[in-house]
């Protein structure tokens, strides 16, 4: 059995430590709540690109946007969080890499606890900045650039991205998501324009959709990114605050159990000495 002094200087920590994790709750919600009022991407920008894109398919938006090459590697960029109290969202996120790799494929990673996580396994990659909840766009185009200059170069034939998609403040869904070459829709259209004046040249009005495009949705991965780690996180300290309020019920059972104990043998004591006294 625990000693009693033990058992009380027990309870006052795990106290102690449920009101810390309490704010640190608090915090997390407040600021989920506070990212959540950021403008989201906006679709009708994506519609508009996929518009242009028809009319680049059909002045001929050329092969090596449309077409993988198997035969080179390809390159994995891991979406991973800077800060803990995750539980094992980035733990899901670096294992999905790692099953999806293979052995001549380029590895990125933004975030350091997906870093950390690869430097344990001994795995080589590139460690680009975090956008931050701010999402700054300067971060996202060095990444944007980084890609998409290995891609034309011929040094990888696909570019995929590891994320965590945003379902709900309960559920995150680790997603493995193929941005080039550009996933083309089926039903996609091309659409044929007579007489179709391209300034400077065809070949800059590509690079600059693609660019586009890829600011977009980088943009749209790291707020589905951002918004889940957010999520994440509270379900996290929520549930290691339910954790620490089953460790405090039973330690106040086993307090209480104990002075029970103690109050009984004292009474006990003294019937007994009374009933001495008595037959003296």
């Amino acid at each position: 059995m625990i000693p009693v002094g033990k058992l009380k200087s027990n309870l006052q920590f795990n106290k102690n430590l449920g009101d810390l994790v309490e704010v640190m709750k608090l915090a997390a919600t407040s600021q989920f709540n506070q990212f959540r009022l950021r403008q989201e991407p906006s679709l009708e920008f994506i519609n508009l690109l996929d518009d242009l894109f028809g009319v680049l398919l059909g002045v001929g938006i050329g092969n090596d946007l449309l077409k993988p090459r198997d035969d080179l590697p390809a390159l994995l960029v891991l979406i991973s969080s800077d800060e803990g109290f995750l539980g094992e969202l980035n733990f899901l996120l670096a294992n999905s890499l790692l099953n999806a790799r293979r052995h001549n494929d380029i590895i990125a990673c933004t975030g350091g606890q997906g870093a950390n996580y690869l430097r344990e396994v001994h795995v080589d990659f590139s460690l680009f900045d975090s956008p931050g909840e701010k999402l700054d766009t300067k971060v996202l185009a060095s990444l944007r650039d980084y890609i998409l200059g290995l891609y034309l170069k011929r040094k990888v034939g696909r570019v995929y991205i590891i994320y965590s998609k945003f379902i709900s403040i309960s559920a995150q869904q680790v997603e493995t998501e193929a941005i080039l070459p550009l996933p083309k829709d089926p039903q996609m259209q091309r659409i044929s324009i007579k007489d179709l004046l391209v300034e400077p040249n065809l070949q800059s009005v590509i690079e600059g959709w693609v660019k586009s495009w890829l600011d977009f949705r980088l943009y749209q991965i790291f707020w589905s990114s951002k918004i889940s780690e957010l999520a994440a996180r509270i379900m996290h300290l929520e549930g290691s605050v339910q954790e620490l309020r089953k460790i405090n019920s039973r330690l106040n059972m086993e307090y209480f159990k104990y002075l029970h104990g103690l109050s009984d043998k004292s009474i006990r004591e003294i019937t007994a000495a009374r009933l001495i006294n008595k037959e003296k």
